[in-house]
This record gives C-alpha cells, sequence and structure tokens, in this order.
C-alpha cells in the first residue's frame, strides 16, 4: 500500500484552487496568498497582519472570536458569543437579555464567570525543524505525534507561563508553532437588548438579507503587576499591545475586505458518502429531538419572563445547530452535493494511470460505503440517546454525576462541597415543569422512532406496567427521584440512608446507557475499519486540486478574504450587499405579533428623528452587509478589516445558501454577513448614551 500511495502522488495532476477560497494559517500568506490579496486591494503588508494585527485578535471561550479595540482592554464581540454570560449575569430583576446592559463607568462593569480568552504571541512555520527530527522516524501517528511533542517541550521552557502548541498538516510535512496567553478576569461592559441584537430572531437566523445588531463590549483585567489573574477588585485593565483601529468610514461594494478569527471544523475533503451519513444518518435524529424540545422551550419562555432568562441560553445553543443541521440537509439535495463528490472522485480515480493505484483507491471508497451503510440504523439510534440525554436535563445530570455520588457521600468534606457547587450550577437555570415536559416529549420519540432491538429496557415496563402511558411513567419519575429539583437532592445527599442507585431516574439513565453501550459495541470495529480507509483514501489525495494547500479549520487562527458584493441566486433574483435601519422598520412593521420581530419603542424614535449622527448615509443608517470570504462556526466575532486593516465590521453569520460551506465551498452562493460597524457605534452613542465609549473607540 505505501508503494501505492508514493506512486499516485507522483501521477495525480495539480490543480489551483481559487485563491479567496480557503481559511487561511497566518504563517503560510506571505508564500501563497499576498500577491491575491495586495491584486484584489489589500494596502498593508502581509508581515503586519501576521505579527502586529494577529495579536489584537482573540479566541473567545475556544467557540468564538474577539477582538481588541482600544489601549484600556476593551474587547468587541457578538452578543451571540457572550449571550451565555449575559444570561446568567441577568435575574427577574435586572433583565439585561429584555433591557440590554451599559457600565456607565468601569465600576458598573461585571465580572464574568467561566470565561476564558487567549491571545496569539507567536505564530510561526517550523516545518523545517520538525521534518528534520522525522527524517528516519516510523510513521505511525503515535510515534510522530512523540518527536513533535518532544520540540513542543522545547518551546514551553522558552515561553514559561505560555500555552504552546504545534499543529501538524499535510501528514506530518507542515507544522505550525502557536504560544498563546491566557486571561480570566473579564467583565461585561455593554450589550444591547436581545430585541436589538438579535431582531430577526430564529425567523432569520441563517439568512439575507439580516438586520441584526449583534455585538457586545467587554473587557480583560489583570493585576496590577500586569499578570493574568482571576476576577479580584484590585486589578486594572489590561493594555495590549496591539488593537484595532475602528473605521466609521464606510465601505463601497467591490472593496478588499477580509475576517481573522477561529474557525472550528470543516471537512473540505469530505467524500460523496461521508456527506451522505451526515444528511441521512447524523442529522435526522438531532433535528427531530431538538425541534420537539423547542417547541416546549418556546412555549414556557413566551408564557414566563423568568423561564425566558433560564432558558434564554439553552434555547439559541440548541436552535442555532438545529436550523444549521435542516439547511445542511436541504442544500445537499438542492446543490446536488454527493453527486458532485461522487464525480471528483471518480475525476480523482481516473487520474491515477496505474490500474493497481485505481483499484486501491476505488476499494477504499467502496470499503467507507459498506461501513457506513452498515452502522446506519445503529448510528441513527446512537444519535437519539445523545440528543434524549442532553435534553432532559435532570437525565443528563445523572448521566454526567450520578455514579460519583457514592464516593461524594462516603468522602464527604471538600469532595461533597464540590458536588454541592456542581448541584447548585446545574439546577440554578432548571425548571422542573419544564424539564417534565420536555421529558415526556423525548421518551415518546424513543419510543416511536427506535426499533424494539434498539430500545432501553424501560420501555417494555411501560407497555406492560403503564400501558404505554408516557406522561404517567415520567409523572411518576419526576415525582418519586431525588434528582427532579436541586432542593430534593440536597436532601437526598444529607441522607446516610439513600441509595442513589434505586433511585427511579437514575435507573432509566442505567438503562439509557446500557443499550447506548450496547449498540456502540456493534458498530465500533466496523467504524474504525472506515476511519482507515478515509485516511488512507484522504491522504492519497494531498497533492489533488491543492496547490494553494490550506488545511481544515481546527480553532486554530486563519484569515479569509475577498470583497464586498452582492448575493445573486440561480433564479436571476440579486440581493443587495447592505442593509439598512429603514429596512428594520419595515420587517418590524410587517412582522406585528412575531415577537422575533418585536423592536424597542426607543430605537423607533430615534428612527423618527433620523439624528444619525456621523454614522449615517443618505438619510439611512448602514445596518449590515455582506462579502464572499469563506467562514464557519467560530468565526462568530471575527472583526472585519477593510484593506488598510481597519475594523468595518464584525462577522456574525453566513447565508442559507451557503450551509453546505464545511465540505462544499461556493464561491457563487456563499457569503459572510457582517454588522456595520456604523450601526453599533450609533446604538452605543444614541441609543445606550455610552459616549465614554465612543472615544475610547474612536478618540473623540
Amino acid at each position: 500500500m505505501k508503494k501505492i500511495i508514493i506512486l499516485l502522488l507522483l501521477v495525480c495532476p495539480v490543480l489551483t484552487l481559487r485563491a479567496d477560497e480557503g481559511m487561511w494559517l497566518l504563517s503560510r500568506l506571505k508564500q501563497h496568498n499576498e500577491a491575491q490579496m495586495k491584486k484584489l486591494g489589500l494596502k498593508i503588508p502581509v508581515e503586519y497582519i501576521v505579527d502586529s494585527l494577529s495579536q489584537a485578535i482573540i479566541s473567545y471561550n475556544g467557540s468564538g472570536t474577539a477582538s481588541f479595540i482600544s489601549k484600556d482592554g476593551l474587547l468587541l464581540t457578538n452578543y451571540h458569543c457572550a449571550y451565555a454570560a449575559i444570561q446568567q449575569s441577568s435575574s427577574d430583576e435586572h433583565n439585561y437579555i429584555r433591557d440590554g446592559f451599559w457600565a456607565m463607568n468601569q465600576g458598573e462593569e461585571i465580572p464574568l464567570k467561566g470565561v476564558d480568552i487567549s491571545i496569539n504571541r507567536v505564530i510561526k512555520d517550523i516545518s523545517e525543524e520538525v521534518n528534520a527530527k522525522l527524517v528516519g522516524v516510523k510513521p505511525e501517528h503515535s510515534t510522530r505525534f512523540g518527536v513533535v511533542n518532544g520540540i513542543a517541550e522545547k518551546y514551553r521552557k522558552q515561553y514559561p507561563g505560555m500555552k504552546v502548541n504545534i499543529r501538524s498538516y499535510r501528514d506530518y510535512t507542515l507544522h505550525v508553532l502557536y504560544v498563546t496567553q491566557s486571561f480570566q478576569d473579564v467583565r461585561l461592559v455593554g450589550a444591547p437588548p436581545f430585541a436589538i441584537a438579535k431582531f430577526g430572531g430564529e425567523t432569520d437566523n441563517w439568512t439575507w438579507p439580516r438586520h441584526g445588531c449583534d455585538f457586545a463590549f467587554l473587557r480583560v483585567y489583570v493585576s496590577k503587576d500586569g499578570k493574568s489573574t482571576g476576577y479580584h477588585a484590585d486589578n486594572v485593565p489590561y493594555h495590549p499591545e496591539v488593537y484595532l483601529k475602528v473605521s466609521a468610514e464606510g465601505y463601497e461594494k467591490g472593496d478588499y475586505a477580509m475576517s481573522i478569527g477561529y474557525p472550528g471544523f470543516t471537512e473540505r475533503n469530505a467524500t460523496s458518502m461521508l456527506i451522505w451519513e451526515r444528511q441521512n444518518v447524523l442529522n435526522p435524529p438531532l433535528i427531530k429531538v431538538r425541534t420537539a424540545r423547542q417547541e416546549i422551550l418556546q412555549k414556557f419562555m413566551r408564557e414566563d419572563e423568568s423561564l425566558r432568562i433560564k432558558y434564554a441560553e439553552k434555547f439559541a445553543s440548541s436552535a442555532n445547530y438545529c436550523k444549521n443541521s435542516i439547511g445542511v440537509n436541504q442544500w445537499i439535495e438542492d446543490l446536488d452535493v454527493c453527486k458532485k463528490k461522487a464525480e471528483q472522485e471518480q475525476e480523482f480515480l481516473n487520474s491515477c494511470e496505474n490500474d493497481s493505484v485505481r483499484q486501491a483507491y476505488a476499494g477504499m471508497l467502496q470499503t467507507m460505503e459498506k461501513g457506513i451503510k452498515e452502522c446506519a440504523r445503529y448510528r441513527i439510534a446512537l444519535g437519539y440517546y445523545v440528543e434524549v440525554r442532553n435534553g432532559c436535563e435532570m437525565l443528563n445530570f445523572i448521566s454526567g454525576f450520578g455514579r460519583s455520588i457514592p464516593y461524594v457521600m462516603k468522602e464527604k468534606g471538600e469532595s461533597m462541597r464540590n458536588f454541592v457547587v456542581n448541584v447548585k450550577m446545574h439546577y440554578k437555570d432548571y425548571s422542573e415543569k419544564v424539564d417534565r415536559a420536555v421529558t415526556k416529549a423525548l421518551l415518546k420519540l424513543v419510543w416511536d422512532d427506535l426499533d424494539a432491538d434498539l430500545q432501553p429496557n424501560f420501555v417494555a415496563t411501560l407497555k406492560t406496567d403503564y400501558n404505554g402511558d408516557i406522561d404517567r411513567f415520567v409523572d411518576e419519575m419526576y415525582e418519586q427521584s431525588a434528582f427532579a429539583n436541586e432542593e430534593r437532592l440536597l436532601a437526598a445527599l444529607k441522607n446516610p440512608n439513600w441509595k442513589v442507585e434505586d433511585d427511579f431516574a437514575y435507573k432509566i439513565v442505567e438503562q439509557m446507557e446500557k443499550k447506548d453501550r450496547e449498540i456502540f459495541a456493534l458498530v465500533s470495529k466496523k467504524l474504525d475499519v472506515v476511519r482507515k480507509a478515509q485516511y488512507q483514501y484522504n491522504k492519497g489525495r494531498l497533492n489533488f486540486h491543492q496547490e494553494d494547500y490550506y488545511p481544515d479549520a481546527d480553532k486554530t487562527i486563519r484569515l479569509s478574504y475577498g470583497t464586498i458584493c452582492d448575493l445573486p441566486l440561480g433564479n436571476g433574483t440579486v440581493k443587495s450587499y447592505q442593509t439598512r435601519l429603514s429596512g428594520v422598520i419595515a420587517k418590524a412593521d410587517a412582522n406585528t405579533g412575531n415577537p422575533d420581530f418585536d423592536l424597542p419603542e426607543k430605537l423607533r424614535t430615534l428612527w423618527g428623528r433620523k439624528d444619525f449622527g456621523r454614522y449615517g448615509e443618505n438619510g439611512d443608517l448602514p445596518t449590515d452587509f455582506i462579502m464572499n470570504g469563506d467562514v464557519t462556526g467560530g468565526n462568530s466575532g471575527s472583526p472585519l478589516l477593510n484593506a488598510k486593516g481597519e475594523l468595518i465590521g464584525l462577522v456574525f453569520d453566513c447565508n442559507w445558501e451557503s450551509m453546505t460551506r464545511d465540505f462544499n465551498f461556493d464561491q457563487n452562493l456563499h457569503r459572510v454577513i457582517c454588522l456595520d460597524v456604523r450601526y453599533l457605534l450609533f446604538i452605543t452613542e444614541k441609543y445606550a448614551h455610552m459616549n465614554y465609549i465612543i472615544a475610547e473607540i474612536l478618540g473623540k
């Protein structure tokens, strides 16, 4: 097989990707992208982007992006990135989701829990150094990983107190060093009301045109001697070495633009069968279970403002990925992605001049197809188990912490104190009546959708002892279980005679996990065979259509570039590159009664006055715009920069037509949706009257 792969690398043709497709490694911009970036309009040296601007752009909680925009540590990110922190800071008395939050001085800023940010201090291609050490080393992953980790250890000594990571790509031939510094004292400075930030709600999510003002201001603090530390009242604002200049000068259609951020994960080399699996195996249970749960959450949230605060972030994160999965399935079908990928696979096979090589790779594709289809019904069941356990909060807590209870009750002391902290954290934003309703709906899906051999044992009990009455079964479970609410669980933990293994809900989770393990055991070996075939196939494709190579996204910092442009659709329709405040008002008026389009009266009043100050344009106010870059999840909050490296917008979404972007980039259809910085500055100055923040950002 090794000889076949080597031969294939010699006989496969090398073609070129379109230069503005790609989430590019910063360490390779000079070599691969500088000429095209300048051709499109870039006016600053690439070295300035890599060595300077990149240090102003940070990873937010490992799932989003933010950037420094002032010398006093002011951060700008998306509202939806900071949503969990805003929700945790809210209460019935201080409803920051409904009303927004604006600190009128640094003393009013709110410390946030569980927020961690990291800044790149060093980004360096060290391929030459690593490859020299890999000469003569066996090609097994574990062996090569050990060599790379040894080199990383050297850099850890060179950069004490910082995180050192070496990412290896292209079958261990390309290696990039990342040295990052973390900060934990992050405070909320300002965020608009939900109705402004997320105008359009789930109705407009993943669509264009959009009119949201999706931003939040945060600030980073350090100790007085400049060290990163957790929250302390004596900490002072961090002064970053680099921060982005914010420009309110606007842009024109056709202007160069680039985003820098931390995209999550992509699979641009996914085979047709992997995409088929996503559409037909992985996505359906996720969509089915989350849709059922979200309908229940939405009903309770609309009836009770207190429940809305508790479940706001849970609903938003679930609904976001659910709608994404619906869109992925639709556009796989509409764009005939599986067929196109199969044609690319055949093109790859045809390029192999040697029959034995061609047959070897055809065999790998057949192995993947056979394994994926044989495992399909079992993986669908596994998907149900994951989604149901995650969706039922009581069952989820038992799954995560239940088995540790006998140990905690025996050891007591610090173990018990830590466990109680986890209990309070879990049940803080929990409602027994909401969770009971959700559990009834989701267990009904297990009953209805899974074949008998894939169901947990309690389904038989449901049939014999409850005559299929799931509601009665769940009601009894919540009435009897110590896990149904915080008070009951804390009382049980104090009872030396309580045996968790006898708890009604604990038994249900045990049975679900037992069946989950049994199903996984049926497919694990087959999935290993599929993964090995996939690895060998992708390894053989390394030089096929990839002269300007960029690795799949992996949460490391990347740059994407293109131009501000319209969205032309196949039916002759062209959607304009920009939306305006007049469109916000028109959309709100046209959707009266839909809470997704409610607007604070204060914003309507500002519209009526037409007092847009320095941010207006032709009697209106720009709100959002699009460009043809290449981003994915994790890029939320990324700064959108102009040709001079100035911040003109904030990435917050992609359009509906781009839902297959993780494995199928289409420059004609895929657009990056950005908040116009003039809209967020207008809201900050005219709506919130935070003039000191405007002065801090713009310097005037």
